[in-house]
């Protein structure tokens, strides 16, 4: 390697792995550092995919590689293609290589090695490295799930975001996926910021359930009440979202106060998707709107004790949200 004035050459080799073309080289952790970037989820701007940066990991790595006799795999980078005045690949012969990279400018993304390489910024310890050569964002994120998707603090609802992104057709693929994230980003809905997706955000102490979490209960909802298969996404959609404005409604003390009430809360979300299911399998021929299902629910308003400390205070995972809805469905008319 070699650091000029305004450029950074690092010589190495051109090869394939598996059926795409990479770099293979040798550089100081310090180098790496200053030249790559992690893509970080920040969940209020959309961008990103990568889990937001845990110090404790990486510091962990940093006193194991710092140890006599230790090594690691190779880090794994992709060289952005919008980013192409800030690296050069020149290709020599019998598959040498120079990958010439300006002085500045990250432009290696880090697609497996963002804890390893996050405390090494000072430090001249020597690594291997393969890097892929200008993958578009969907290719390197499909390879980022593919690395990472089983990997230890990788949340399931980051994973989820992942398949959000990385399928064809997400409105038909997986509509619950759909239906979830458009509650998450429709400023009309009252969950509108509300659900972590596993990435960074400003907001995320208002963050009041998990991606996976809404999913779940939404693929459940879709699979039992499949007469909706009439109606096109956009229906199913509004009927969601009206049944939800319908509960916020309804308790609005308790869905501003989320954090001293378990409306919003796994036990209170699982047990009223519960029942929004029973209330649209019995009264498919009604017209279900916000109205119908304030009314449906104002039973309730003054029987529920949605309190952390409250009635329901000891209900917990999947029984206890039955529990829940249980009772809630013996004080309702559906």
């Amino acid at each position: 390697m070699k650091k000029l004035s305004a450029i950074i050459e690092i010589h190495g080799l051109l090869g394939h792995c598996a059926n795409l073309e990479v770099f293979l080289g040798f550089a100081s952790a310090k180098v790496l550092h200053s030249i790559s970037f992690a893509d970080v989820l920040n969940e209020d701007t959309g961008k990103g995919y990568q889990r937001p940066y845990n110090k404790r990991h990486s510091l962990d790595f940093k006193q194991y590689i710092s140890r006599e006799g230790s090594s690691t795999i190779p880090l794994t980078f992709n060289l952005r293609p919008d980013l192409p005045k800030a690296w050069e690949l020149r290709d020599l012969e019998n598959n040498q290589a120079i990958l010439r990279i300006s002085t500045g400018i990250r432009c290696l993304a880090q697609v497996d090695c963002q804890h390893r390489l996050g405390e090494l910024h000072d430090s001249e310890i020597p690594l291997a490295f393969m890097t892929f050569i200008g993958l578009d964002l969907r290719t390197e994120m499909g390879l980022f799930v593919i690395i990472n998707s089983k990997a230890k603090g990788l949340s399931s609802s980051l994973t989820d975001f992942h398949q959000s992104n990385l399928l064809d057709n997400l409105a038909e693929e997986a509509p619950h996926l759909f239906i979830a994230r458009r509650l998450n980003e429709d400023p009309y809905s009252p969950w509108f910021q509300l659900i972590r997706y596993g990435g960074e955000t400003t907001s995320g102490l208002k963050r009041r359930t998990s991606l996976r979490m809404m999913q779940k209960t939404l693929s459940s909802f879709l699979s039992q009440t499949r007469a909706l298969n009439t109606r096109n996404l956009d229906e199913k959609y509004d009927l969601v979202v009206s049944y939800w404005r319908a509960v916020a409604k309804v308790f609005p003390n308790e869905w501003g106060d989320y954090r001293h009430h378990l409306l919003a809360k796994g036990v209170g979300l699982y047990s009223l998707m519960f029942l929004m299911t029973d209330i649209v399998r019995n009264n498919f021929d009604k017209v279900l709107n916000e109205d119908y299902f304030v009314n449906c629910l104002m039973p309730l308003k003054d029987k529920v004790d949605w309190r952390t400390n409250g009635s329901f205070a000891d209900a917990g995972g999947q029984k206890g949200a039955v529990e829940v809805y249980q009772k809630l469905k013996s004080w309702i008319k559906i």
